[in-house]
């Protein structure tokens, strides 16, 4: 029986080439890596006191973003009564609205700013909870109507916190402002899920939790207030 030679492996050419890491940064450990990073965020707010605050109101905003989608579902079928296939339906149905409002907000921030999308798109979340929970008593169309409109403001507000943490990056620091966008969101994931679970402890009922992802939105959207855009000096 004839024997096959070994198979010849090509390495694959990467399309894009790897940015070599900087020479002046030594390699750290663990635990090490943590007092840098507070050494990083104490020194972003001595040099660009604008993009640590928008580090903090983003962290605190979009914790409540995430709260939108992971709570939202349990108030419907909890407190809205939904059947299983209507919260396949509305959960369908809000990815579709949100991704096309994404879209449409990328307009909005090339007219109107990326700082303004965040705001307006926040306050109107903030509107959208308090009238599915007010709004109870008058059954499922409140939640078909302001739960939908509710996804409409998601999307943009995660869309133009990207475009904005872009024009308030320091020149040369790109990649350390962004590895802190995605690290002090992770730091403050435990606001929405703990005051849903107080509110619901001290209430008794499902719906007040949906209070907790307003108090955190609206914390964010008053930090924001503190944030300037740089494009508009």
């Amino acid at each position: 029986m004839r024997r096959l030679g070994p198979r010849l492996r090509l390495a694959p050419v990467p399309l894009v080439p790897e940015a070599p890491p900087a020479p002046d940064r030594a390699r750290v450990g663990f635990f090490a890596g943590y007092v840098q990073l507070v050494r990083d965020v104490a020194h972003l707010y001595r040099t660009s006191r604008t993009t640590f605050w928008f580090l903090a109101a983003s962290a605190v905003y979009r914790d409540g973003l995430a709260g939108v989608f992971t709570f939202g579902a349990i108030v419907a079928a909890v407190s809205y009564r939904f059947t299983d296939d209507e919260v396949l339906l509305f959960g369908a149905l809000a990815n579709l609205l949100a991704g096309i409002s994404t879209i449409l907000a990328g307009r909005l921030d090339d007219r109107l700013g990326a700082r303004s999308v965040i705001l307006w798109s926040l306050a109107a979340l903030v509107v959208c909870i308090l009238a599915v929970v007010v709004l109870l008593p008058v059954g499922k169309p409140v939640f078909w109507v302001a739960g939908l409109a509710l996804t409409l403001f998601v999307g943009p507000a995660q869309s133009a916190s990207r475009s904005f943490l872009v024009r308030v990056t320091p020149p040369g620091h790109e990649s350390e402002i962004f590895g802190l966008y995605a690290t002090t969101g992770r730091a403050v994931s435990f606001l929405t899920p703990a005051l849903w679970t107080v509110i619901i402890a001290l209430t008794g009922a499902t719906i007040w939790g949906a209070l907790g992802i307003a108090v955190v939105l609206l914390a964010g959207l008053v930090l924001m207030l503190v944030v300037t855009d740089p494009t508009e000096r």
